[in-house]
């Protein structure tokens, strides 16, 4: 774990203290989730991105719906956001601007693993 404060920009990526907060400070289970968020995720990404070419506004919905809440359980706030933004707009069909968020939902998962392997100590 990391003694530094994290920054703002860390917070919105990854925020630990609500994460431990959510858990009553069990390391030991944050390590458990962060692992399975780390597993599964990619292949929601992939979802995501499949719907896009696919152009199923349900597909994307879904798979975002599910990055979405995966991302607020571990608290990955600007992921959760971004994928809360393809969710809604798939919702009401429009994936005019799907590809640029999913390019923004990749950049910002490449960011997290960072955050989170370095939690993990990986």
């Amino acid at each position: 774990m990391q003694e530094d404060r994290p920054s703002e920009e860390e917070t919105a990526r990854f925020a630990l203290s609500e994460l431990m907060e959510r858990v009553d400070d069990d390391d030991e289970l944050i390590r458990e989730v962060l692992e399975i968020f780390l597993e599964d995720t990619p292949k929601t990404l992939e979802a995501v991105k499949t719907g896009i070419a696919d152009r199923s506004p349900e597909a994307v919905a879904k798979a975002a719906h599910t990055l979405k809440g995966a991302s607020a359980n571990i608290a990955a706030n600007r992921l959760r956001d971004q994928a809360y933004e393809l969710e809604i707009k798939a919702k009401s069909g429009d994936l005019a601007d799907a590809g640029n968020i999913y390019a923004t939902l990749e950049t910002e998962y490449a960011a997290l693993i960072n955050h989170l392997n370095q939690y993990l100590g990986k």
